[in-house]
């Protein structure tokens, strides 16, 4: 039986939110500061409500695929639903400003997959989502 995760990170980032918004919000950019996303696929073109992404990635050793839905989408923040792969459930990135920098957060909440205990998946979930953060940081602030 799958269980509920909800794991949420935060980073500040010492760059403006919009900068930000154009690396976290184009999902073309994942696979260049999401360690699970090897590919993507857009299955529409607009970043709008309603709009389909598939996903190709690694997570734990094992190959996963996903597919994602906007459900809402603004200058703040971006919503999206799992609407397909073996974890359900949806992801929330919110960008806030804080003066000159941004204050990012990612929370994803869903039902895990059974193939690990609830406490090692939220665990590794949050070292990956707080590493995934680390690189869109060096990204938008044009870091190495």
């Amino acid at each position: 039986m799958a269980s509920t995760l909800d794991v949420s990170v935060t980073e500040l980032v010492e760059t403006s939110p919009d900068r930000v918004r154009r690396i976290m919000f184009d999902a073309r950019q994942d696979p260049m500061w999401m360690a699970a996303v090897k590919s993507v696929e857009l299955l529409t073109e607009d970043l709008r409500p309603g709009a389909r992404v598939r996903r190709i990635g690694r997570f734990l050793g094992r190959t996963l695929r996903w597919t994602t839905e906007v459900t809402g989408v603004s200058a703040e923040a971006l919503d999206l639903e799992i609407v397909d792969g073996p974890m359900r459930g949806t992801v929330t990135c919110r960008i806030e400003p804080e003066g000159r920098r941004s204050r990012v957060t990612i929370r994803n909440v869903g039902h895990a997959p059974g193939f690990a205990p609830r406490w090692l998946l939220s665990l590794a979930m949050r070292r990956w989502l707080a590493a995934d953060l680390r690189r869109l940081k060096q990204a938008a602030e044009g870091r190495p």
